[in-house]
């Protein structure tokens, strides 16, 4: 793990960023009070996490100090805050929505106290499928085929991320770049889609 690694852990973290402010602006007048609060907490963690990670990264490659406590705490908050986006967006695309009802709120219970790695990892994946699931579905109903094949390709990749992440590569460089890399890709895939769909007028009431 170099320097140079951990300012580009910032790239998909910022990416992921940009998509959010987007999806919350164009579906804010769409999703009920709950469903929006969950996809709103989900971006917020799921940030949180990424910034706590690459935070950790760059100041133990910088040699200042070994934080720890802000390495531990990326998979919880980020699986809870995938989890969150997942389910309000389920409950939004699948679930007739109004500004005064409040759908999906309820499963705010569904997060779970459990600390093993392989639970969160679980939700990670079902909140990642849930979310890509959900806005394939919306650029389907758009008739936005390039979206659902980035949605569906940043779905692949993240999960190829997930599996090299999963790897103990230790020192080698050449695969953690490649991660990261694959990490980008998703990312990329995710914000181009999701431009794709603010430009063909997802903000717009009737688009869901």
């Amino acid at each position: 793990m170099t320097v140079g690694l951990a300012i580009f852990d910032y790239i998909p973290v910022l990416l992921f960023a940009l998509t959010g402010i987007l999806l919350m602006r164009d579906l804010y007048n769409k999703l009920s009070k709950g469903a929006f609060a969950l996809v709103a907490a989900g971006v917020i963690m799921v940030l949180a996490a990424g910034v706590y990670k690459a935070t950790w990264k760059l100041i133990y490659c910088l040699g200042a100090a070994d934080l720890y406590l802000l390495n531990n705490a990326f998979l919880p908050i980020q699986a809870a805050g995938f989890l969150l986006l997942g389910i309000g967006l389920v409950a939004g695309s699948f679930f007739p929505q109004g500004k005064g009802k409040m759908y999906a709120a309820a499963p705010l219970a569904a997060v779970p106290q459990e600390r093993g790695a392989v639970v969160f990892i679980v939700f990670m994946v079902l909140g990642y499928l849930g979310f890509c699931g959900s806005m394939t579905r919306i650029a389907a109903r758009m008739k936005k085929w390039g979206s659902v094949i980035l949605y569906v390709l940043s779905f692949v990749l993240l999960m190829g991320m997930g599996y090299l992440g999963s790897r103990e590569f230790g020192n080698d460089g050449r695969m953690n770049w490649i991660e990261e890399g694959v990490n980008t890709a998703a990312q990329l895939c995710l914000l181009a889609a999701t431009l794709r769909l603010h430009k063909a007028g997802l903000a717009q009431k009737e688009s869901l």
